[in-house]
């Protein structure tokens, strides 16, 4: 058996344990994904807050709700637009990517409606790239927060459902794990803020229980992924896999 040394991440984790064929034509065979309104939308509206967060300065206690909205706003019609020749591409009707338009709007509105109710400041980092040599894992990380003197990991999701479900509990196990092997220390908490909804981000309730889980599941889907064959990668998902992917 062929047996290559990888960095893992989060995504990659996640997609293994969803369907093994699916990882073997992503990070194997380097299928290009197949274009999607979600993922385009995803993109633009993740690149909108960290645009933001990397540049704003003002201190929110100067900075209304109304300020927060149009610079938000601002942002996110620049990204929208060069965003715009790859979503019409996907031959939606013109009223389907407007309701796109509008609850993506929405979302980076509630962002910074979060940031005012709370007087939330600029984060410490920004899309931050970990890189662990030692547990052969990388990610990145939305957003580092300092809230009440704790740092809190916040990842930005623009999901239809605001649930914290297993596959949300490993990635912010395995974002915490990265953060405590190069700070010495794991944060405080990972908080995820579901976009659509006006709520508050919700904490995933970090634990030395949820720490060891991720540990778990790194070591086995690492101990998984060492062979290059195909036969040792089987589909677990009915076939659905491939509908992600431009076949070549």
């Amino acid at each position: 058996m062929v047996r290559i040394a990888r960095l893992l991440s989060p995504t990659a984790i996640n997609t293994y344990l969803a369907c093994p064929r699916k990882y073997y034509l992503r990070y194997f065979k380097k299928l290009p994904s197949r274009p999607s309104i979600h993922l385009i939308r995803g993109n633009v509206v993740h690149k909108v807050i960290a645009r933001f967060n990397q540049t704003w300065r003002k201190p929110m206690v100067q900075t209304s709700s109304l300020d927060l909205t149009i610079a938000l706003l601002k942002i996110f019609e620049e990204v929208w637009e060069k965003a715009r020749p790859s979503m019409e591409s996907l031959g939606l009707p013109a009223e389907e990517l407007q309701d796109f338009r509008d609850e993506s709007q929405l979302m980076v509105i509630n962002f910074g409606f979060w940031l005012e109710r709370y007087g939330i400041a600029p984060p410490r980092q920004v899309e931050k790239r970990f890189i662990s040599q030692r547990l052969h894992l990388m990610g990145i990380v939305d957003a580092e927060y300092n809230i009440g003197g704790e740092t809190i990991l916040v990842d930005f999701k623009t999901s239809r459902k605001a649930d914290i479900t297993p596959e949300v509990q490993r990635q912010a196990a395995l974002y915490a794990m990265l953060f405590e092997d190069i700070n010495g220390q794991p944060p405080a908490d990972v908080w995820i803020h579901f976009l659509k909804f006006q709520d508050d981000p919700l904490p995933v309730g970090l634990d030395e229980e949820l720490m060891q889980y991720g540990r778990q599941v790194l070591a086995l889907v690492e101990q998984k992924t060492v062979s290059t064959r195909e036969e040792d990668y089987p589909c677990t998902c009915g076939g659905y896999c491939h509908r992600d992917f431009v076949m070549r």
